[in-house]
Formats: C-alpha cells, structure tokens, sequence
C-alpha cells in the first residue's frame, strides 16, 4: 500500500500572488495538478539554493577586491591647459 499525505490549500482571491496561482494551477488539467506542484515546488527550491549560492560567490569574489578609486575632482580645480585657454581668449590672444 503507497503512502500518502494530502495538503489542502485555500487561495484569497483578494491577494494578487495568491489569485495568480490559483490561475496558473487552475489550468492545469486535473489528474496533473499534483505532479506539477511538486515540480513547481522543486524546482522554487533549486533555483533558491543556487541563488544563495551565486550570491555567495560575488561576495567572496567582492571580498577579495581592492577597490582603486580615483580621487574626486572639486568643483573649482580646473586643467591648466583649460585655463590657458580661458586667459587667451580673454585677452584677445590670436596664438590659441
């Protein structure tokens, strides 16, 4: 004799996750439906594990980055050759 369980669920139409599940297992045909919950379920989980997995990973891959940054320029340091440039056309300098 299998051994079974059986789960009953109840979905609130009122909340958007739940009424879109009742949808997509809705139009599963009957005599299907338990099947494809559990790969449903199954697979939410793999996809969780090798999530946390991943993002594990970057972080150990972060972790071990120096990160190099350029220092910020202020607002009022400007190159020399763009002050050149300003000084020359100030003055009316033709050799630009």
């Amino acid at each position: 004799m299998a051994e079974k369980r059986r789960l009953n669920l109840s979905f609130s139409l009122a909340s958007p996750q739940q009424r879109e599940a009742w949808h997509i297992l809705r139009a599963i045909p009957a005599g299907q439906r338990t099947d494809a919950v559990c790969r449903m379920v199954c697979k939410a989980q793999e996809q969780d594990v090798l999530l946390s997995a991943i993002r594990r990973l970057i972080r150990d891959e972060l972790r071990d980055i120096q990160m190099k940054t350029e220092p910020e320029s202020q607002a009022g340091d400007v190159d020399d050759s763009v002050l050149g440039f300003l000084r020359a056309l100030q003055e009316g300098d033709d050799m630009i």
